[in-house]
């Protein structure tokens, strides 16, 4: 078990940014700086290393027929941060967490040329699914080359919840969106293998999931947590008092030796706020292997 960050750092140093999360990580991930400039932001970033060409319009991003000088800014930009981190971390860690954006929260972002969600279209959402494994692959091959290191890939949705309940908005109102299962969600995600799936959607289905534990107050969601961890699945968790969990994990009645929980750093509006964010996030997680799940 261990503790992290989730990728987005404030501030615009990357410097300043990578210092915290070496120090104070014990799984060091990429730093994300969406502050510095449009094509920073989890969209942009990973819309810049897809093989098909994606830019900014009017109201989203969108597919275009040729590269973009915005997305080319920010696939440089990618470059040279794992140039000066490459540099910058050499020798100091052999595992190193990526984050890039899942195929959900892209289809619904992205829009094809007519303007409709990508989402919209299931030859497109195929097709932007596939470019996006060639994308997580080549990075977590280049990324692991450059630092000689293990890589865990974690994948964005913070658009599942809207995707699985249905209120995506079209591109007009009489355009209808409808709900995706959650059988569905995690078909298209297995092709990526394993992976840490960031998301408040309540998706006890993916193998590595964020989970707001304050948010299982009804009897089917502690049901199916309880299930998830009973079947080995793991959870990563805000900073909880140990105590707090070792209660929940009685309440589910399953073996606190046998259940896997993490803890990841809250995002924070300061770079001092986030180191203090980062140091709780491994205490507790040492607290609590040490005290509720061991």
């Amino acid at each position: 078990m261990t503790a992290f960050g989730l990728g987005e750092l404030p501030g615009v140093s990357l410097s300043q940014a990578a210092d915290i999360v070496i120090s104070e990580s014990p799984l060091p991930h990429l730093p994300q700086l969406p502050d510095r400039s449009l094509g920073s932001d989890l969209i942009g970033r990973t819309a810049s290393l897809l093989p098909i060409h994606v830019d900014r319009g009017a109201r989203s991003w969108r597919v275009t027929k040729r590269p973009q000088i915005l997305t080319r800014r920010a696939t440089d930009q990618i470059q040279r941060d794992l140039d000066f981190l490459e540099e910058a971390w050499a020798g100091r860690t052999d595992t190193i967490k990526v984050q890039l954006v899942g195929p959900w929260t892209l289809a619904a972002e992205i829009e094809m040329p007519n303007g409709h969600r990508m989402i919209t279209d299931p030859g497109a959402l195929k097709d932007l699914t596939e470019a996006l494994l060639d994308t997580v692959n080549s990075h977590v091959a280049d990324v692991a080359s450059r630092f000689d290191a293990e890589v865990t890939v974690q994948l964005d949705e913070p658009r599942l919840p809207e995707v699985m309940a249905g209120k995506l908005k079209g591109t007009t109102d009489f355009e209808e969106i409808k709900p995706v299962h959650s059988n569905d969600v995690l078909e298209r995600l297995e092709p990526f293998g394993e992976y840490l799936l960031n998301t408040t959607a309540p998706l006890f289905g993916a193998q590595w999931v964020t989970v707001d534990l304050e948010k299982l107050n009804t009897p089917k969601l502690l049901d199916d947590a309880g299930a998830a961890l009973g079947e080995g699945h793991r959870f990563a968790i805000a900073p909880l008092e140990p105590k707090r969990v070792g209660e929940l994990v009685d309440k589910l009645q399953i073996d606190p030796t046998a259940t896997h929980i993490d803890v990841y750093a809250p995002r924070a509006a300061t770079l001092k706020e986030a180191a203090g964010n980062y140091a709780q996030a491994r205490e507790y997680d040492e607290i609590l292997q040490r005290d509720f799940l061991s």
